[in-house]
């Protein structure tokens, strides 16, 4: 079976808080990690109330994902 990566990203943001969208990308496909390929799984997650988005998303403050509690 197959791991979805809202599974790796929900595992990574419960065992590593505080990770912006950049960094959880990185943490999974290395350096060919961007942005882009986390943003609707991540967005997901929020909407699923999994986790937590804090910051206005903005370069100085971008968002930075949390485990619900």
């Amino acid at each position: 079976m197959a791991l979805a990566i809202a599974d790796v990203l929900l595992f990574l943001i419960e065992n590593g808080p505080r990770r912006t969208e950049s960094e959880l990308a990185e943490a999974i496909f290395g350096p060919q990690g961007y942005q882009q390929r986390v943003n609707e799984d991540c967005k997901q997650l929020v909407r699923r109330k999994q986790v937590e988005r804090r910051g206005s998303g903005g370069l100085t403050d971008p968002y930075r994902y949390h485990p619900v509690r």
